[in-house]
């Protein structure tokens, strides 16, 4: 009883004053940032759902083959519309249809990714975001890549001899072959005793009161309805390259014409909000073969009944081998027909009807393009965005052209029984940067190298959504080490940044601070000064907790009904 009767009033005190800080989006980089903060801070983290089943944390084709019976994407305002050259629209991005989908479970894409750990090393993301800095934050992560993989095929063997530049792919994976996820390498394995986890709510509208974010207004899909979430330091918005720039939307924070098309008021013009979205391109070469691939490797019903399964090739990372190809292109082989017919990329037992019927190995090229993407947003939080990838460009097209060559020239050098022939298109894999993109000018970027919303105090983004970047890798271990450094500027000191000064400030007024700070400033200090008293009186508190634990002990029938009323998440003490 003493136990329930400390958290209650814990959390009755936490929620009349707020948390320190409200993370909303518990993927990657929000499960990194809310463990992180949860160290010395009060965080609550929203969700759209919660923690994964525990069978995710098996090797990366049994985790495939749970994400296509569950369709993560069944949320109301959560699919995803998209059109791109090449593929008839997808109507609603679902695993039926599509064989991917958002990841809305927390940790994110590192629970349905297939925990391939590629990153460009030769980044300039913006000042004080090169390799040289963000090379520490990697060596900090929790999650880290191995160079020997728990399995190969025998295909990619033969390809690793065949091709000597190339490489078995880095993967985010255990000795025992198992992928590891942003979930449980931080939030189940960190266990932050200052981490509150509300699930199960939607993030429709941040509250904005004179230029400040207070908050964020959410609806509760468990019970309906909407709630109010107060935040006492900052909001980060941790929501993914595509629900991120929607909320930004939702809140009046876009493009001024955008807004004004849909009748939402402007809180603050950032006209690059869901534009600029780079997003790799891959289009995959296949060889028929006699040597048995992954698809007679599953057993039934996956594989034709005459081929026994082999558990052993459970743990393939299907990319199983990469290649560095040109600048910005990449080959990857895997001992697997890859079907070109669905886009985006689709789950690797997804290409065919089961029992899968062709038996090959493919090439698959990945590379960045001069092609951007965008996302349209309607008003209504139940509708789903919408994305729409430009088509290549000519010179796009002359690199696939001579990425395509190569590749095939790779292909070649095994064994085959001749060409798998289907028409060259080239998807956009389900994977984005860029949507809300750092930078120092807000005409062009939508966050400041501070990862600050321009124009907005207290809130900040922290996901795949503010990278600059092109690669053709996928983002998660950007993504990680992005998050990891902004734990370090979220928890900083008060600065006095010159961009935060008044135009034409002289040096000493500047020196002597005759100028009153920009707002960033002046609340940074708020926040720090805020910190400190709490930390004085700490003493106090804890007299004034022991004293109301006291009472509520006297009064136990009370606590009990309480107890039992409340969830596991503590719903009803976050809202004010």
């Amino acid at each position: 009883m003493k136990g329930f009767a400390t958290l209650l009033v814990f959390s009755v005190a936490a929620g009349a004053v707020g948390y320190d800080y409200v993370v909303i989006g518990g993927g990657v980089a929000g499960s990194v940032v809310a463990t992180r903060l949860a160290a010395t801070h009060s965080v609550l983290l929203l969700n759209i759902a919660g923690p994964p089943p525990t069978r995710y944390n098996g090797p990366v084709m049994t985790s495939d083959e749970l994400i296509v019976k569950s369709n993560l994407s069944a949320t109301p305002g959560m699919l995803t519309r998209i059109h791109q050259p090449g593929y008839n629209p997808v109507p609603q991005f679902s695993t039926s249809d599509t064989g991917s989908s958002p990841a809305r479970y927390l940790g994110g894409s590192s629970i349905v990714g297939l925990s391939l750990f590629l990153y460009d090393m030769d980044k300039d993301w913006a000042p004080g975001w090169d390799w040289n800095i963000m090379q520490n934050y990697m060596l900090r992560s929790d999650i880290q890549p191995t160079h020997s993989p728990a399995y190969l095929h025998p295909l990619t063997k033969d390809f690793l001899k065949a091709v000597p530049e190339a490489k078995p792919t880095p993967l985010s994976q255990r000795p025992d072959g198992t992928k590891i996820s942003a979930y449980a390498a931080y939030i189940v394995n960190k266990n932050p005793q200052r981490l509150t986890i509300l699930e199960n709510v939607r993030a429709d509208r941040l509250i904005i009161e004179g230029g400040m974010c207070r908050g964020v207004y959410v609806r509760d899909l468990a019970k309906g309805g909407h709630r109010t979430i107060m935040a006492k330091n900052e909001v980060i918005v941790s929501a993914g390259y595509l629900f991120t720039p929607r909320l930004l939307f939702l809140s009046g924070i876009g493009d001024a014409k955008d807004l004004a098309n849909a009748d939402i008021e402007v809180v603050q013009d950032l006209p690059l909000v869901g534009k600029n979205l780079t997003a790799p391109r891959f289009t995959p070469i296949s060889w028929h073969t006699k040597t048995p691939t992954l698809s007679q490797m599953m057993g039934s019903p996956i594989s034709k009944a005459q081929h026994p399964a082999v558990p052993e090739a459970f743990q393939s990372a299907v990319a199983e081998a990469t290649v560095p190809l040109r600048k910005g292109s990449i080959a990857q082989f895997m001992p697997l027909y890859y079907s070109p017919s669905s886009a985006p990329l689709q789950y690797s037992l997804q290409g065919e009807p089961w029992p899968l019927e062709t038996n090959a190995f493919t090439v698959l090229v990945t590379m960045t393009t001069e092609a951007k993407g965008e996302i349209k947003f309607d008003r209504d939080p139940n509708v789903s965005p919408t994305i729409t990838h430009a088509p290549l460009t000519a010179s796009d097209k002359r690199r696939g052209d001579k990425a395509i060559h190569a590749a095939e020239e790779l292909g070649s050098r095994l064994p085959s029984e001749g060409r798998v022939k289907h028409t060259q298109d080239w998807s956009a894999v389900y994977d984005g940067r860029g949507t809300c993109r750092m930078g120092s000018d807000p005409r062009t970027s939508v966050v400041d190298t501070m990862l600050r919303v321009h124009g907005v105090q207290n809130l900040r983004i922290v996901d795949g959504s503010v990278l600059p970047s092109n690669t053709p890798y996928l983002a998660m271990p950007e993504i990680l080490m992005l998050a990891e450094r902004a734990v370090d500027l979220i928890v900083d000191v008060a600065t006095y940044a010159v961009k935060d000064l008044p135009p034409a400030t002289p040096l000493l007024a500047a020196v002597s601070g005759e100028h009153e700070p920009f707002p960033n400033m002046a609340m940074a200090g708020k926040r720090e000064r805020s910190s400190n008293m709490a930390t004085a009186i700490s003493p106090w508190m804890v007299a004034v907790f022991a004293a109301t634990g006291i009472f509520f002990l006297l009064t136990g029938s009370f606590v009990a009904t309480f107890v039992n009323d409340r969830k596991t998440q503590a719903e009803a003490d976050v809202y004010v």
